[in-house]
């Protein structure tokens, strides 16, 4: 068995041989490393991301299930945390655990913003877009999008009707 290369050289991660585009902004190019996938790590994301001049790191957005964080190591950027504005520079870092305010990364100077940022990467994993009306539930390689504003309520009492009947079709199915 060969071994694993558990080592991303400096000169590697200046590549950034990884685009990224989101689906929903797709004039957001993002240019990075994936530093955790590149030694075989599976349940973290570790990468650094170069953020072009006007550009942004991702949409509005927040995670349910995973925990995120950032650390600046060139230029200066602003996060957007729950509808506040906060400047970066090199050395700042911030962190959201699971559940907390919808966030964006945004660079509006002229020059790259460069960051080393990663966080978990659950088997589950639960993203709200709040300005966009949609939630993503990612489950392995499967994703599905919701409108929220299609979401009904459930009160507590139903919610035991619900999973009783999914969990009785489930059954059903399995048995065929």
């Amino acid at each position: 068995m060969a071994d694993k290369v558990h080592i991303v050289r400096a000169e590697q991660t200046k590549e950034f041989k990884d685009t990224v585009t989101h689906p929903w902004n797709p004039a957001n190019v993002v240019a990075g490393t994936q530093l955790a996938r590149n030694v075989g790590l599976e349940r973290l994301r570790v990468n650094v991301v170069r953020v072009p001049p006007n550009g942004a790191a991702s949409v509005y957005h927040t995670h349910q299930t995973e925990e995120e964080w950032l650390y600046v190591l060139e230029g200066k950027g602003v996060i957007e945390i729950d509808d506040h504005e906060y400047f970066l520079s090199p050395g700042d870092f911030a962190g959201f655990p699971a559940g907390s305010a919808p966030r964006q990364l945004r660079n509006p100077f002229s020059e790259p913003l460069i960051c080393l940022q990663g966080g978990e990467n659950q088997a589950v994993d639960i993203t709200d877009f709040p300005r966009m009306g949609k939630r993503m539930y990612r489950h392995g390689d499967t994703v599905e999008v919701y409108d929220t504003a299609d979401a009904e309520e459930i009160a507590p009492a139903d919610l035991d009707e619900v999973v009783t009947t999914s969990w009785r079709r489930s059954l059903a199915r399995d048995r065929g």
